[in-house]
């Protein structure tokens, strides 16, 4: 697995994640999403290195586009990031409501991005951008369960 940055790298697929999240997550203020209270240090260091792994990575992981794999990977990225958005929606429309306040709606858009970063490493081959995919997620999501 060699790592070099090129133009055409996975990091480009990050782009509408981020915006996103800077659009639209300040519009999240409930404590039980955006609180750092209830967590450990460990846990917060744990999550904050592994989110700038995740979104650095991608700019060493070259974009391929050129064989069923990598178009499974595509697709998968689509619906993944279609999913991720979506579970945004409740907590933005109708952050009162049953499913909302619920622990499933509150850690939803903490899991959901598992989709779109698996799907980077499916395109890129790059099983290490998986690993931290998932240790990301994982951390993520237990922060969130702190603050539930």
């Amino acid at each position: 697995m060699k790592l070099e940055f090129r133009w055409l790298n996975c990091f480009w697929l990050l782009i509408p994640l981020l915006l996103w999240n800077i659009i639209l997550g300040p519009r999240i203020n409930d404590e039980r999403i955006i609180s750092d209270a209830f967590s450990p240090i460990w846990l917060l260091a744990l999550e904050n290195i592994t989110r700038m792994v995740v979104f650095a990575l991608p700019l060493l992981i070259p974009l391929r586009l050129n064989d069923r794999l990598s178009k499974a990977g595509l697709s998968l990225f689509i619906a993944g990031t279609i999913i991720y958005f979506a579970s945004w929606l409740p907590l933005l429309l109708a952050p009162t409501s049953t499913w909302s306040q619920s622990a499933s709606g509150l850690l939803a858009p903490r899991l959901t991005p598992l989709l779109p970063f698996f799907s980077i490493a499916l395109l890129g081959r790059n099983w290490l951008y998986a690993t931290a995919s998932v240790v990301f997620i994982f951390a993520h999501t237990l922060h969130g369960i702190h603050n539930i």
